[in-house]
């Protein structure tokens, strides 16, 4: 395994970051990206599979529905060699290589047998219907909860000084009774970051160890 890359289970670069350091790895923010395209991707890629390969299924008995399965098997590889391309980007997990090509001396039946009996389409095809979609939920969900707690508990000093520049003026709501409110209320404000910061940086790690996660537990599926 590089620096840069690996291609099968092994101790990743990320895993070994200092604490704070998490702040300092392009791919920390690379990988923040992934974990939110990961669920539009994954929908598409299950509403795809899911539409074409029916359609096909039901126009078998037409020279169409041939055709279409066809397409649609070799339109699959195209699709994961894109979701590939940012997961290597990211993370530095390479997919296992596989041949999607066929002999162009076979007719277009023959062709199309190639493709039904290639695995590695196959495994494609139950990663789009199985995997991609509830795995983009779970990994969306957790990325954009960790990133909106972390943030907000880090920058909540920065509210008292947009009301005061907005309405002039800062714990005047209608909960805010006594002084002994204020008290609590500016000592949340000074002591939270000290607790949202490290929780922050804790979310990266957490971050960066999904997306990882991720890219392995899609080359186990994909590998030969």
């Amino acid at each position: 395994m590089s620096d840069k890359t690996e291609t099968r289970i092994g101790k990743h670069p990320l895993e070994e970051v200092s604490f704070f350091g998490v702040y300092t790895k392009g791919r920390t923010y690379l990988n923040i990206l992934y974990m939110l395209l990961l669920m539009p991707l994954g929908i598409f890629f299950f509403t795809y599979a899911v539409t074409l390969f029916s359609t096909a299924v039901g126009l078998l008995v037409t020279f169409i529905g041939i055709f279409l399965l066809y397409f649609f098997f070799l339109s699959l590889p195209y699709f994961m060699i894109l979701q590939g391309w940012l997961m290597k980007i990211s993370t530095g997990i390479e997919l296992p290589k596989h041949k999607f090509t066929f002999d162009e001396n076979r007719t277009f039946l023959q062709k199309s047998m190639d493709a039904l009996k290639n695995k590695a389409i196959w495994k494609t095809f139950f990663y789009f219907i199985f995997f991609a979609m509830p795995l983009g939920i779970v990994t969306f969900t957790l990325a954009v909860t960790l990133l909106s707690v972390g943030i907000s508990l880090t920058f909540v000093w920065l509210w008292p000084l947009i009301q005061f520049a907005v309405v002039g003026s800062v714990l005047t709501e209608p909960w805010v009774v006594t002084n002994a409110v204020r008290i609590i209320v500016i000592v949340g404000w000074v002591i939270t970051p000290f607790i949202g910061f490290p929780l922050l940086t804790g979310s990266l790690h957490l971050i960066n160890r999904l997306a990882i996660w991720h890219g392995r537990l899609v080359v186990k599926i994909l590998e030969p």
